[in-house]
C-alpha cells in the first residue's frame, strides 16, 4: 500500500480544519458578479521541473495529440461571503476581495466544443487542490468536446492549511513566486471558505458572460450549458451551494455530485445527480442521506466501489487518472506507505459510471430524458455500524454491478480498515476498499476456459449498456482488457 497522502486527500475529517472559524469580517466592499480575469499565465517549465513554474497538477494526459490545450488564468473579483454551514439556507455575512485561479482544458479547435462546460470544484483535503473530475472523466470530456474548468474555491487549496499533516501545501507554498498575487483569505483575516460558494458562481458566469475585464478564456464559444462538479470533501460544498446559493443564483444548469455530501432539497428545480461507492454507503454516512429519485434528484450506488479507486493511487505519472498516485508524487515527491489490513484500493472502474453519469445528466438537462434508475445496494441493517447483503465471496448485492463484481476474478468490496497506526494516517485505510485476487482453483472453477470468461463479461457489459450506466465507448474499453487478460488461460 502506497502514499499516505492519498487516504489523507480523501479523509472526511479534514473537513473540519477547512470550516473552521474565521477572523475579522473584511472591509466592506461591492461583490462583483463576474471577474476580471489575467493571463493565461507562462510556464517557463516543464511538469515535474524544480522551478515549479508550471500549471500546478498539469494533466499528463497528451493533450495535443487529441486537440486539447491547457491553460491557467487568475481571476480577480469581490465574493459575497454566506454563512453557509447551515444546509438549508445560505446568509450572506459580507464582502471581500479576492484572487485565485483556474485552469481550463478545452478543444483547441472550437469546432469541437460541444457546449459544455464541467467546473470542477477541486478538492483541498490533502492540503492542495486535486482535479478529481478530470481524474475521473477527463476522457470522456475529451471525446465529447467538452471544456474542464478546475476551480480553486477554497483557502486551503491556495493560501494552504496552516496546521497539521496536509500544512503549507497549497498554491503559495508549492511556488511562492508562480503564485504570489493570490489570496482567499483577505489578507488573513478570513479562514472559514465562506467566500467559496460566490467564486463558485462568479466562475459560472465567467463561463456564459466572459470577464469584467481581460481576456475571456471562453472566446468564440457558444457555451450552452455549464455544469457543477466534485467528489468528497467538495460533494459537502457543493450540496451546500446546492441547497442555499443555486436557487438564487441560478449560475449552474445541472450538478453531478459524489462521493459524499449531505441530502439535496427537492425544490431547488436544478437537476442533480448524485453517484457514491460502497464505501461510502457503508463507511462515510450515505445510508442514512438515500434519498428517492425524483423529478430533479437521481442517485446512483456502484456495488464493490471504493471511495478511493485503484486508478487514482496508480504511481504512473503520465497516467491521466492518478491523481492521488503518480501526479501527486511529481509535485510533492514520494509518501511513507500506510498499512491496510486488506490489500487495495478496489479494482472496481468507478470511472466508467461516472463517464455514464455524465452522459445522462447533460441529456437529462437538455432533452429532459431522465437518468436509468438504478437498484441501491442491498443493506442488511443501517445499524450502526452498517452492513450488507452479501454473497458467498464476499461481494455486496444489488447497486450497480460493473464486471468487477459481476463477472468476479478477486473480491472487490469498499471496506478496509488499518493493520497498524505506526504510520497514523493509517486510519483512512477505511477509505480504500478492498482487492483481494480469488487463487487459480477459484478462477478455474467459475472460468474454465477464457472465452467463457469473456463471453460472460460481455454479457454483463452489454447489459449495463442497455440500462444507460455504460457508455458504449468504455463498454469497448472494459471488452478490450478482457481479451488481453489471461482468466482462463
Amino acid at each position: 500500500m502506497k502514499n499516505a497522502r492519498v487516504v489523507t486527500a480523501l479523509a472526511v475529517v479534514a473537513l473540519v480544519a477547512a470550516l473552521g472559524p474565521s477572523a475579522t469580517t473584511a472591509a466592506p466592499a461591492v461583490a462583483t458578479s463576474v471577474p476580471q480575469v489575467i493571463g493565461p499565465i507562462a510556464s517557463t517549465a516543464a511538469p515535474g521541473d524544480p522551478s515549479h513554474d508550471y500549471v500546478f497538477y498539469s494533466t499528463p494526459m497528451n493533450l495535443s495529440k487529441v486537440g486539447y490545450e491547457e491553460q491557467e488564468y487568475f481571476i480577480r473579483g469581490v465574493a459575497t461571503r454566506y454563512n453557509a454551514t447551515n444546509p438549508n439556507a445560505a446568509s450572506p455575512i459580507g464582502e471581500m476581495p479576492y484572487e485565485t485561479r483556474i485552469v481550463v482544458r478545452r478543444p483547441i479547435n472550437p469546432h469541437r466544443f460541444s457546449g459544455v462546460v464541467v467546473v470542477d470544484w477541486q478538492n483541498v483535503t490533502a492540503g492542495h487542490d486535486i482535479d478529481t473530475e478530470w481524474g475521473g472523466a477527463g476522457g470522456f470530456f475529451v471525446r465529447h468536446g467538452w471544456i474542464w474548468v478546475g476551480a480553486s474555491v477554497q483557502r486551503v487549496g491556495v493560501n494552504g492549511a496552516t496546521t497539521g499533516a496536509t500544512a503549507n501545501l497549497g498554491l503559495k507554498q508549492w511556488s511562492p513566486t508562480r503564485y504570489a498575487p493570490l489570496d482567499l483569505t483577505n489578507g488573513g483575516t478570513v479562514l472559514d471558505d465562506s467566500q467559496s460558494y460566490d467564486v463558485y458562481t462568479q466562475i459560472a458566469r465567467l463561463a456564459k458572460q466572459g470577464p469584467s475585464a481581460g481576456p475571456n478564456p471562453f472566446d468564440g464559444l457558444d457555451v450552452r450549458d455549464v455544469y457543477a462538479g466534485g467528489v468528497s470533501q467538495s460533494a459537502t460544498f457543493l450540496i451546500r451551494y446546492y441547497n442555499g446559493v443555486q436557487a438564487a443564483a441560478q449560475a449552474y444548469d445541472g450538478f453531478l455530485v459524489g462521493l459524499g455530501g449531505g441530502i439535496p432539497h427537492g425544490d431547488v428545480g436544478t437537476k442533480l445527480m448524485k453517484v457514491y461507492t460502497e464505501t461510502d454507503l457503508v463507511m462515510l454516512g450515505q445510508g442514512a442521506l438515500r434519498v428517492p429519485d425524483s423529478a430533479t434528484i437521481h442517485t446512483w450506488e456502484v456495488a464493490g466501489g471504493s471511495h478511493v479507486p485503484a486508478s487514482a493511487v496508480s504511481p504512473d505519472p503520465t497516467d491521466f487518472r492518478a491523481t492521488l498516485g503518480g501526479i501527486q508524487a511529481r509535485e510533492y515527491g514520494p509518501s511513507p506507505p500506510v498499512d491496510c489490513r486488506n490489500p487495495g484500493p478496489s479494482d472496481v472502474e468507478v470511472w466508467a459510471v461516472f463517464d455514464a453519469a455524465y452522459w445522462a445528466l447533460d441529456r437529462w438537462v437538455t432533452d429532459g430524458v431522465p437518468p436509468a434508475t438504478a437498484d441501491p445496494i442491498q443493506v442488511a441493517s443501517f445499524g450502526p455500524p452498517v452492513t450488507l447483503v452479501r454473497d458467498a465471496d464476499g461481494i455486496a448485492l444489488g447497486g450497480i454491478r460493473l464486471p468487477k463484481v459481476a463477472v468476479p476474478v478477486a473480491l472487490d468490496n469498499g471496506v478496509n480498515s488499518p493493520a497498524s497506526l505506526t504510520n497514523p494516517l493509517s486510519a483512512f485505510c477505511v477509505l480504500y476498499g478492498t482487492h483481494a485476487p480469488f487463487d487459480e482453483q477459484k478462477l478455474s472453477s467459475l472460468y474454465p476456459t477464457h472465452g467463457s470468461y469473456v463471453s460472460k463479461l460481455a454479457k454483463d457489459v452489454h447489459g449495463l449498456v442497455d440500462q444507460g450506466f455504460l457508455l458504449n465507448e468504455d463498454a469497448q474499453t472494459l471488452l478490450t482488457d478482457a481479451s488481453h487478460s489471461s482468466f482462463g488461460k
